[in-house]
């Protein structure tokens, strides 16, 4: 049994828009903390805090959801992706939120660039089930 057609273009889409997000916080948003002067910095990352969480928080949720609903309903092989998606979450949660809270207290050029560096753990992880979602949704 495959998924549906919405199933799978859903699939497709999230994986798709988490990619596109991850590389650009990857590239240029979280360098960009390099530049942000110390008199801007509290309300500088209490603002990148919010919104980012709007953006990112619906999509990882959608995703989460989806990767478990796939897995329930066609088995093993769509293990993969929420695996995937598991490391990404436990990845954020255990890492990249610590990191910000401690950025939350001040500009700090060591902890900025141990989130561009931690960060790469997602990037990889989300471009590996982008990747995984289209040979799926091509293949059929």
């Amino acid at each position: 049994m495959t998924p549906t057609n919405i199933e799978s273009i859903s699939h497709l889409a999230v994986s798709w828009a988490l990619f596109g997000l991850i590389w650009t916080v990857q590239l240029s948003h979280y360098p960009s903390f390099h530049f942000i002067a110390e008199d801007q910095w509290q309300a500088f990352h209490e603002h990148h805090r919010g919104s980012i969480t709007l953006i990112v928080m619906p999509l990882m949720l959608f995703e989460l959801a989806l990767a478990f609903w796939l897995t329930y309903q066609y088995g093993w092989k769509w293990s993969i992706p929420l695996m995937m998606v598991l490391a990404i979450w436990a990845s954020t949660f255990f890492i990249s939120v610590p990191l910000h809270g401690k950025l939350g207290l001040g500009k700090n050029t060591e902890v900025i660039q141990q989130l561009v560096t931690t960060n790469w753990i997602r990037t990889f992880l989300w471009t590996a089930k982008a990747v995984w979602a289209s040979w799926f949704f091509w293949k059929g």
